[in-house]
């Protein structure tokens, strides 16, 4: 609501993003254990291109929240809270 708040032009387009990044080994670990599953195992295949999980895939993603935080916008959460928190109102 800030970004629109404080939208000097009609159309603005801002990115929407915490201020760091988490790697899909530690995301699935969260959800494992805000899940409370049990006997879970992890594999990975590896991937293409050194690491991406599919081609085209983006294998590290920080965005850049520069234009909101102009506007007064901090993040409320970093990566791992906010998926804590999404996994927890999804159950």
């Amino acid at each position: 609501m800030l970004g629109l708040e404080k939208s000097k032009e009609q159309v603005e387009i801002s990115n929407v993003g915490s201020e760091d990044q988490i790697d899909v080994k530690t995301i699935a670990q969260i959800i494992i254990k805000k899940m409370g599953l049990k006997n879970v195992r992890l594999t990975s295949t590896g991937g293409v291109d050194g690491g991406r999980g599919w081609e085209g895939d983006v294998k590290n993603m920080l965005l850049d929240t520069t234009e909101l935080k102009s506007k007064g916008w901090k993040p409320s959460y970093d990566s791992a809270e906010a998926l804590r928190k999404t996994v927890k109102r999804a159950r």
